[in-house]
């Protein structure tokens, strides 16, 4: 009995089409370089030939081209919409720079460097920037999380491929890598749980929800079917930095022994009128903690490393030589991490 006919090699099509190895090994890998009709023809013949990667070979290659220096290969570029050149770069918020530096040391891994480009810019307009952005031979961006929700970017999407670290860019749909909001905020409520907190309330700065896809306030309202119908205290939207009386009152009235809430308002146990005895037992959590809360518990939402997945993820669709607006844009959650303060639990 004869055996199966054997897999045919690159070198096998490449004669059977009449073009070269090289032609046949970049048309399969979907690259531009070689024309449209041609990469056709060759994934045609070598559907009809079933020819197929050897994993074990794509392996061992990959290894080897991780075991060198990679090469320079394009630049990313990165899209700043805040008031200032150097917002992510060089000040800002400590959340925004670990975005940027993560996704920055990812990129220069992978041989592509990563250039800040400022649509703020006096006079920048969408047409512009397109053109500056097309001259400099960039086709992937990546947009960080923006200065407002429900941001719409003009730009001639037909020509880039995009990726968006957050919920603030609201059009066009592109592919998202971000935190997992809804995932960090129950990790907070089953901690609490644990650590014997009882009447845990969420306080919110007016706007925050919105920048992560209303997923936080969700997993909240969640997480309080679990607890006994006298202890379930609703959310408080505040302003962003400032505490005032309607947080007084909310505290009053509900008497929360653990307030989940940001570090620009992780003051709240200097407020006025709720009695040194309450606020001295009063527990603190940050939904997402910066290098200046050492000592309070909450989570790490780990920027860099999203930063660092936004990059992979664009990089894998320009290898694929993709642009343009997703069909079907995909979301990637990345997990937070769990880091305790040490502050005590309730009574102690």
């Amino acid at each position: 009995m004869n055996g199966p006919e054997p897999t045919p090699t690159l070198r096998d099509l490449a004669k059977k089409l009449g073009v070269s190895v090289s032609t046949v090994s970049l048309a399969l890998r979907n690259d531009r370089r070689v024309a449209k009709r041609t990469r056709e023809r060759v994934v045609a013949a070598a559907g009809l030939a079933g020819y197929q990667l050897n994993p074990a070979i794509t392996s061992l290659m990959a290894q080897v081209r991780a075991s060198k220096r990679v090469a320079y290969r394009e630049t990313i570029g990165w899209l700043n919409l805040w008031d200032h050149p150097d917002t992510y770069t060089k000040q800002g918020v400590e959340f925004q720079r670990l975005m940027w530096s993560g996704a920055r040391d990812r990129a220069h891994k992978l041989g592509y460097a990563l250039d800040s480009f400022w649509l703020a810019e006096p006079g920048m307009t969408a047409k512009r920037m397109t053109a500056i952005l097309l001259s400099r031979g960039i086709r992937g961006l990546l947009i960080p999380p923006l200065p407002s929700s429900f941001t719409s970017l003009q730009l001639d999407w037909d020509r880039f491929t995009a990726v968006t670290l957050s919920y603030t860019l609201d059009r066009p749909r592109v592919d998202r890598v971000m935190p997992d909001h809804f995932g960090n905020m129950l990790t907070i409520m089953r901690r609490l749980a644990r650590r014997g907190y009882r009447r845990p309330g969420l306080l919110i700065p007016e706007g925050y929800d919105e920048r992560g896809g209303n997923r936080l306030m969700a997993a909240y309202a969640f997480a309080q079917r679990s607890l006994a119908e006298a202890d379930r205290i609703p959310a408080k939207v505040c302003h962003p930095t400032i505490l005032g009386r309607d947080t007084v009152a909310w505290l009053k009235k509900y008497r929360p022994d653990v307030v989940i809430t940001l570090g620009a308002l992780k003051h709240l146990k200097t407020l006025p009128g709720l009695g040194r005895a309450y606020l001295d037992k009063l527990g603190l959590v940050l939904m997402s903690l910066a290098g200046s809360d050492a000592g309070i518990s909450g989570i790490d939402e780990n920027p860099a490393i999203i930063g660092a997945a936004g990059v992979e993820q664009l990089v894998l669709a320009l290898q694929r030589n993709e642009h343009g607006l997703p069909e079907h844009p995909r979301l990637i959650q990345i997990e937070g991490t769990w880091c305790d303060g040490g502050g005590p639990s309730p009574g102690q």
